[in-house]
């Protein structure tokens, strides 16, 4: 039997680790339980297996692949995959040169590259379509599988830049597989996010190992991965995720108000030590619930809580694993995370917490000032001075800046400053395989400004930001399924900024104006007459 290129299916690729079967189980079992299952794709992988030994089993494996119309590929062995006329092979980084490769396998085989760097994709580029035909993109997270990575897990941020890479090499022969860490709990999330900035492309399927080879019941396994694989949506919060280019109204920001109110939501606050105090006072003045907590043991039991909002603001830095297992927490029961990366780039610790805890989660809304989103763009051409936005940058590169970091964490991404610009890069939660954002790329994606003239004494005291950050989540919060998670951001900061500006208009100072706007908010919230605030949201 033998498979044109066209006819591989990298959806769900199985990699095999002989040194993870289950006691009691063998190799054939377990890759026949996943091809009876749904995996389109089998790389046998022995790094230390004697050569007699590999060939027999590959033989096995690839018979048994071929009964199931499914290709085999080689890790590696070049004179085994020969031998035993494999449909593939996967080399690494350090292994043949591919020209040298695609010369003794000739023309039919497919050749598979591991890559991680944007500039390997331009090397493969320069070889052209007859060379490599798919590549394996990671390593995605960290794994057990290799033994001396040779590359730092690069997040589905480090898989956008490859996939940025091709579609600007126009490889459009060249495939993609993810592969690295890649389990249940991330899998939705990957395929969510992993998507080329002009919409064109994402991934064309994940490779998996432990998951099949290691299962006690690798068929059931196998099951849920091609389950995942086959949704086009994630529901990655229960609120409304849908796209919309009209603003939001007044009308709807009354109703906002009116359910937040209504549910009193609770807001857990992992935060930084000087924002926490003004923080309460602000969550309870728009009549929600805050609790202060960095206990590991109770994010479980918070998170479960009916309305529960987290805000992860990285200003103090908490343990790493506390953080992620809020993050876990609230995403495992689609509650909203609003995330503050304070002083994103400032330092080399602050700047590898932050981008680690971007890999680690999905959030419901990433906010921060003008350097921060800069940072998050990569478009800032140095790092930070301290936590305090940069000045004098146009609105056209802050919009920019948003959008980006709006569609490639796909969430709701807020810009502050006298103008806050929010961008909307869910795309109703949807996600298929290859096809990326059928062509909606981050120029085409939602963004909005508001806008109340200069409120200069905001700079003037400490956490005015930071809080900014529980109003929003206390808009989400409070907001039912049916709800809409972009339209509750933008009355999160219509409402803030409504304040602020009323406050800075009755203050004596900035003593004085840290308890105006309480004040302010409090009231505003109660009235709830949105048409009488001082702020223009308009279309950027």
């Amino acid at each position: 039997m033998k498979f044109s290129k066209e006819q591989f299916d990298y959806s769900l690729y199985l990699v095999t680790d002989s040194g993870m079967i289950p006691e009691g189980k063998t190799l054939y079992g377990q890759v026949e339980a996943g091809l009876q299952n749904g995996v389109t794709l089998v790389q046998i992988r022995e790094k230390d297996a004697d050569t007699k030994f590999f060939i027999e089993e590959a033989l096995q494996i690839k018979e048994l692949c071929h009964a199931h119309n499914v290709p085999l590929i080689i890790n590696d062995r070049i004179d085994v995959a020969m031998a035993i006329g494999a449909d593939g092979i996967h080399v690494g980084q350090d292994d043949m040169p591919i020209p040298m490769i695609r010369k003794l396998v000739g023309p039919d085989m497919v050749i598979g590259w591991s890559v991680g760097f944007p500039e390997e994709v331009d090397e493969l580029s320069k070889m052209g379509p007859d060379m490599v035909d798919y590549i394996g993109v990671g390593t995605l997270f960290p794994t057990l599988t290799k033994k001396n990575p040779k590359k730092a897990p690069m997040g589905t941020a480090g898989a956008i830049r490859v996939l940025d890479a091709l579609e600007r090499n126009n490889a459009l022969w060249c495939r993609t597989v993810g592969i690295g860490g890649l389990h249940p709990d991330n899998i939705e999330r990957v395929l969510y996010q992993c998507v080329s900035s002009n919409g064109k492309r994402s991934l064309d399927g994940i490779c998996v190992v432990s998951d099949i080879i290691a299962s006690l019941d690798a068929a059931k396994s196998t099951k849920i991965l091609r389950g995942l694989i086959d949704k086009t949506d994630y529901k990655f919060v229960n609120i409304g995720l849908s796209t919309k280019n009209s603003l939001t109204t007044n009308d709807e920001i009354q109703s906002i108000i009116s359910n937040t109110l209504k549910a009193r939501p609770l807001v857990q606050h992992i935060t930084n030590k000087v924002h926490q105090n003004f923080g309460a006072n602000v969550t309870l003045a728009l009549g929600s619930s805050p609790i202060m907590s960095e206990i590991q043991s109770e994010v479980n039991d918070l998170a479960a809580i009916p309305h529960a909002t987290l805000l992860l603001n990285t200003g103090s830095v908490a343990p790493p694993e506390m953080l992620k297992a809020a993050i876990r927490a609230y995403n495992d029961v689609k509650r909203p995370i609003v995330f503050d990366p304070v002083g994103y780039s400032a330092t080399e610790t602050r700047l590898l917490l932050n981008n680690k805890l971007l890999t680690f989660g999905q959030f419901s809304c990433i906010k921060g000032n003008s350097s921060e989103i800069l940072g998050l763009a990569e478009l800032n051409k140095e790092r930070m001075k301290g936590v305090d936005a940069s000045s004098g940058i146009s609105n056209e590169l802050l919009i920019q800046a948003t959008k980006i970091v709006a569609f490639k964490y796909k969430t709701v991404a807020v810009c502050t400053g006298e103008f806050d610009f929010i961008a909307d890069g869910t795309i109703e939660g949807k996600y298929s395989l290859s096809k990326g954002t059928n062509g909606t790329s981050v120029e085409d994606i939602p963004c909005v400004a508001v806008e109340a003239g200069p409120i200069e004494i905001m700079g003037d005291i400490t956490a005015s930001g930071c809080s900014l950050g529980s109003t929003i989540a206390c808009m989400i919060g409070g907001q039912p399924s049916e709800g809409n998670l972009f339209h509750a951001v933008v009355a999160g900061v219509m409402l803030y900024k409504a304040a602020g500006k009323i406050a800075s208009e009755k203050c004596n100072g900035s003593g004085s104006f840290q308890v105006e706007l309480i004040d302010a908010l409090y009231r505003l919230t109660r009235e709830n007459t949105p048409v009488t605030w001082a702020p223009k949201l308009t279309h950027t």
